[in-house]
């Protein structure tokens, strides 16, 4: 299929999914300290599948230290005053300022990526996604542009503003993705050392004890808030340790690696 009419027959169906960790990305027990190394290596990755004209994924990335910290510090959770509410849009500059060095580092290895700032197309309440705008993405890869995601403070309908993590988003996005990866830091989900290569819905349960709360500041409740919420949405994704950027090429490349593999239905 020429490229051409791949763009005109592009849909959401079709998209495939990057999550990279704010723990990857940040040192996440730092103050709004980018891991400019992870970051490099990364770039170099995406950009060896871009060459390969894989330019069906988007990519959503965490706030890492740009963002738990500060929303922890400002105690940014629940109906927020108007003070807050300035803090809100200081955090927004923050997240804005990560995926900045993110895009960055990617257009230097000749990726086209552009950022979509998540406060201007998500509208949540009580921070739960209630509305969101998939259409920008979608122009964007049809123009042959990555779109970049992230985690955001977004306008709330109760509390006027609220976290909006780049796990909710993932969880909304996945519905319609062919597959979804989330590069951490850990090489999958683990029992007594050992690695969990699946994970499905008669089996989660058991799991779920050896999924663990993080141990920085972490306001969206850690691994196991992440699985949990991608389990509300059903579909299937890979958990891959992203200081091993080779093991995302082979997802993408429908090779066999280290990770955990999750199919949940909808």
């Amino acid at each position: 299929m020429s490229e051409r009419i791949y763009k005109q027959n592009l849909s959401y169906y079709s998209m495939k999914l990057l999550k990279l960790g704010g723990s990857v990305i940040t040192n996440k027990k730092g103050r709004c300290e980018a891991n400019l190394q992870n970051i490099e290596e990364l770039a170099k990755m995406l950009a060896k599948l871009w060459e390969n004209k894989k330019r069906d994924i988007v990519l959503v990335h965490g706030a890492g230290s740009f963002g738990h910290t500060l929303v922890i510090e400002k105690k940014l959770k629940g109906i927020l005053d108007q003070k807050q509410q300035q803090d809100a849009i200081e955090v927004q500059k923050e997240c804005k300022n990560l995926s900045d060095i993110l895009i960055l580092n990617l257009k230097k290895f000749g990726i086209n990526a552009q950022r979509i700032a998540p406060h201007e197309i998500i509208e949540s309440d009580c921070a739960r996604i209630i509305k969101i705008d998939k259409e920008k993405i979608l122009q964007l890869l049809k123009l042959g542009i990555m779109p970049v995601l992230h985690g955001d403070m977004v306008l709330d309908k109760q509390w006027k503003y609220s976290v909006c993590s780049g796990d909710q988003i993932i969880a909304r996005l996945s519905k319609d993705a062919q597959f979804t990866i989330l590069a951490t830091d850990v090489d999958g989900i683990m029992a007594k050392e050992k690695l969990i290569e699946k994970i499905d819905d008669k089996n989660f349960e058991d799991i779920k004890k050896y999924l663990k709360e993080s141990a920085s500041p972490d306001v969206t409740g850690g691994m196991l808030g992440k699985i949990s919420e991608l389990k509300k949405s059903g579909g299937k994704y890979y958990i891959v340790n992203a200081k091993y950027p080779q093991r995302i090429l082979d997802i993408f490349n429908g090779k066999k690696t280290i990770c955990t593999e999750i199919k949940f239905s909808t």
